[in-house]
């Protein structure tokens, strides 16, 4: 049996620190779709619409669980993700 020495540790750690990130980016649930499309859309500057106002707004971040969205007057709020996928769709 081979015994490790302080590079293969790192590689070993290394190895597995991408094989979390991206699975997590893989199941990463705040996505949205356009009609018809299958690709995710959902990045910073990008233009929703509020489906039941009829308000617009901009994608200010993206992170795992929420979404932060800028009003028109420029005020940032957070957006679960299983309320963004159900009442937002893309502008």
């Amino acid at each position: 049996m081979k015994k490790l020495n302080d590079r293969d540790l790192v590689v070993m750690i290394r190895e597995e620190w991408e094989h979390k990130v991206s699975s997590l980016f893989e199941g990463l649930s705040t996505s949205v779709y356009k009609k018809g499309e299958k690709q995710p859309l959902l990045a910073p500057e990008l233009k929703l619409i509020h489906t039941k106002s009829g308000i617009r707004y901009t994608v200010d971040s993206v992170s795992m669980r929420d979404v932060v969205l800028r009003n028109p007057e420029g005020e940032k709020f957070r957006v679960p993700a299983e309320e963004l996928e159900s009442e937002y769709e893309i502008a």
